[in-house]
């Protein structure tokens, strides 16, 4: 351990590794993969390659290796499962070709494993995805001696006992575990469901008559097979787990990687499920492959990123020293659990009167080792209240309130079922009856803006975007669709005042800002367009609103203009262009500079000017568009943690929703986060229809993991497929169908132990084990709560 330190090689350029075996004496390390079967020896600071048994042109799927497996008792024997389902044997002191000593070709698919007799050296089995287990006898080239049928989809993991040397456990696809008697084919002796998914791999304890089994639950299991299978410790993992391996001298520790997305290595402390104890993060790929060298300081792995690690156990990083020592939670009822860590004393060994040298130079257990001592003090404060006057007692924003608000407004709330209109005035009630004031406001506004048929079709535009700048130019207003002519005149002199207050304040401002333009007594006034409309002029130049600029030739005159006119005289020449118009005035600064020809000036304005203004469509003002300000309201909604509000308005809004300028994902996370809070406080139909109305496929199919039941026959435990219902193909009777009290057919709610696979009515079973224990057909102690 002093010497040893972490040390990696590149194994294949071409491929990775499936899996790694350790021979009797830890000094080698066999790799398999789909392009790869080596053996290095393990030097203290490096990897040297011994033998390449897939050189030369060796490239069929029998050396494309899922598993590897080597011998107990002979050291050069090595045995591999490949991915068409062959199972082979190894001779490393044989030379070519002669290394592959026996090919069995019994599985009908995949073989995931395959392992060795702890004291038969001839004997070894193997798990396929075929649902059957075979043992196989080196001696005999013909054939597997006995197949075991497992009744279920796929054995992905077998594992001898080291306790006992003819059992091994068997793990599979439909999350149960199956205890066997290699002399025993006919049934295993033990099988219970150990998960709610597939079980990819297990372990059993060294000394302890434990089992492990990983899931992809994400959790790590314990269980006593001592006389009964029985539930000792549970570790809960970040990711789907793919291989576990006992800590060798350390009873409590064990081994895990992840089966995709996490990279690292664990060591866990059985005691402490919910952090690692030690944690190696060196790869850069998911670890395919984990094994003690024999000693617990010394872990070697394989990775999808193609190399081998040999991790030194000082060098593991420490996750619990990063931990927050310290946390607190409060509930709806406002009380408040604080929690902080204990300082716990080293323990003290007892001292005996008889003190041998070595005992006494032992050095004091260090801090590392006593992971599992950690302790932590908790703290509850209660608030006190009096249940008869509670709601007035409590504030606004108190917990309790909070949680009848939020349980109030999911339950009343309607989503779907009516007109946008309607929804929004009930929820608007709903909202108002739990105080809830800004909500209902909210609620009105959606109502008033996306419930008429007004806004039914507009389309969001970015939040970035600048499209005001071009909007008189981009849009024609919608009350002049019948293309009448309208005509800004200039007369001189005064009018009627009922004429003048025809004018809106924004055109009186335009006004008097321009009037400075004009000479003498001239002044801007609007005069409607007649009935029958007007005639374009063709001596008058056009004048254009949008995105071009505005050309000018001659100072006296403005021309090449399109979509109207406009003339102002050689003597009112000037930079000035309608308020809030989209021209640019560049041309027309740089052309007041210029001087005209003295032909063509004039300092008298002419005898009878033009003083028109004439246009044949006015620019469209846009409507306003309200996708910003809901979706800016929505998230402030989650971000104050009203969550409910933002989805139920989502939902509520139906299509119109894409019209907001909200990201799919941001829509995902608000989902998830309000169906978590519905699954916190038990609202288990309101979470269901929140997935049913949901629009994200991913948020759809929550209800859809992990919902496969599977049932056994009662009287042969054979897996029931659900195309023949309770029949068994193999008993040829649909006896499992009926009650095991009446002994009639269950129709209806059927309730079955998982062990023995004998059930019956509901209502039969529990009055059964209100007065028994037993289960009323075979005699098996049932679980019933």
């Amino acid at each position: 351990m002093a010497n040893s330190s972490t040390v990696s090689i590149r194994i294949c350029q071409e491929g990775h590794a499936n899996a790694l075996a350790l021979n009797k004496d830890c000094t080698q390390i066999a790799v398999a993969g789909r392009s790869l079967l080596k053996v290095f020896s393990i030097e203290s600071d490096c990897f040297t390659e011994v033998c390449n048994m897939r050189g030369g042109k060796n490239q069929n799927l029998s050396y494309s290796s899922n598993d590897v497996a080597w011998s107990y008792l002979e050291p050069n024997i090595l045995a591999t499962a490949a991915t068409n389902g062959v199972v082979s044997v190894w001779d490393l002191s044989k030379f070519g070709r002669q290394k592959q000593l026996l090919v069995y070709n019994e599985h009908e698919r995949t073989a995931h494993s395959v392992t060795f007799h702890p004291t038969e050296a001839n004997f070894l089995i193997s798990g396929s995805q075929d649902g059957t287990i075979k043992c196989f006898d080196t001696r005999i080239d013909k054939g597997a001696i006995i197949t075991y049928f497992s009744n279920s989809e796929s054995v992905r993991d077998v594992k001898f006992s080291p306790h006992s040397p003819n059992t091994f456990a068997a793990v599979s696809e439909n999350g149960t575990v199956q205890i066997w008697d290699i002399r025993r084919a006919e049934k295993c002796t033990t099988q219970f469901t150990a998960h709610s998914g597939p079980i990819y791999t297990c372990d059993w304890h060294p000394t302890q008559q434990w089992l492990a089994t990983g899931s992809r639950d994400k959790q790590i299991k314990v269980w006593n097979m001592g006389s009964k299978a029985l539930l000792e410790h549970t570790i809960h993992t970040i990711a789907v787990v793919g291989r576990v391996k006992w800590r060798p001298d350390k009873t409590y520790h064990i081994a895990s990687c992840a089966l995709v997305v996490d990279y690292s290595i664990y060591i866990w402390d059985v005691r402490r499920p919910f952090i690692p104890y030690a944690s190696f993060n060196e790869h850069t790929n998911v670890t395919t492959g984990i094994g003690w060298k024999g000693d617990p300081y010394s872990l070697l792995s394989t990775s999808k990123d193609s190399t081998i690690y040999k991790h030194c156990f000082r060098d593991a990083q420490r996750p619990s020293q990063l931990a927050n020592p310290q946390g607190a939670s409060i509930n709806f009822r406002g009380d408040v659990l604080y929690a902080y860590k204990a300082k716990v004393p080293p323990p003290i060994a007892a001292s005996t009167s008889k003190t041998s040298l070595l005992s006494s130079r032992s050095k004091p257990p260090t801090k590392t080792d006593n992971f599992h001592l950690a302790k932590s003090n908790l703290q509850n404060y209660v608030t006190k209240n009096d249940p008869d006057n509670l709601e007035k007692e409590l504030p606004h924003l108190s917990p309790m309130r909070e949680y009848l608000c939020f349980k109030g407004c999911a339950e009343d709330y309607q989503l779907m079922g009516k007109s946008l209109s309607e929804l929004c005035e009930h929820n608007v009630n709903v909202a108002k009856k739990y105080g809830k004031v800004h909500v209902a406001m909210l609620w009105m506004w959606v109502k008033n803006l996306y419930a008429n048929s007004l806004n039914n079709n507009m389309k969001s535009e970015p939040r970035t975007s600048t499209s005001g700048s071009n909007l008189l130019g981009s849009r024609l207003m919608s009350q002049a669709s019948n293309q009448s002519t309208i005509v800004w005149e200039e007369i001189g002199g005064s009018r009627d005042d009922d004429e003048s207050s025809k004018l809106k304040p924004d055109d009186q401002n335009i006004l008097e800002q321009t009037s400075g333009d004009f000479p003498g007594n001239v002044q801007p006034r609007i005069a409607y367009p007649p009935v029958n409309g007007a005639e374009n002029d063709g001596s008058f130049n056009d004048f254009i609103f949008g995105d071009q600029e505005l050309t000018i030739e001659h100072m006296d005159c403005v021309k090449n203009l399109r979509n109207g006119f406009l003339y102002v005289g050689p003597h009112l020449c000037k930079e000035w262009s309608l308020p809030n118009s989209p021209l640019i005035g560049s041309d027309l600064h740089a052309a007041k500079h210029e001087t005209p020809p003295e032909s063509s000036q004039e300092t008298t304005p002419p005898p009878h000017p033009p003083n028109l203004i004439k246009m044949t469509s006015m620019p469209y003002v846009p409507f306003w568009e309200p996708h910003d300000v809901i979706a800016d309201c929505l998230m402030l909604q989650a971000d104050i943690g009203d969550v409910q509000t933002s989805v139920s308005i989502l939902i509520a809004l139906g299509e119109k929703r894409n019209d907001l300028p909200i990201d799919k994902s941001v829509h995902e996370n608000w989902l998830q986060s309000y169906i978590e809070l519905l699954h916190r406080y038990q609202m288990w139909n309101e979470a269901a229809e929140i997935m049913n109305l949901s629009w994200i496929p991913s948020i759809c199919m929550i209800n859809e993991q992990s919902t496969a039941v599977y049932t056994n026959c009662g009287l042969c435990g054979k897996h029931l497929t659900n195309r023949a219902g309770w029949f068994c193909s193999k008993c040829r009777t649909a006896d499992a169908s009926k009650c095991s009290v009446c002994h009639t057919i269950v129709r209806g709610l059927y309730a079955w132990c998982q062990v023995c696979s004998h059930g019956g009515h509901l209502e039969h079973l529990q009055d059964w084990f209100a007065a028994n224990s037993y289960c009323p057909i075979c005699g098996h102690v049932c679980e019933y709560e």
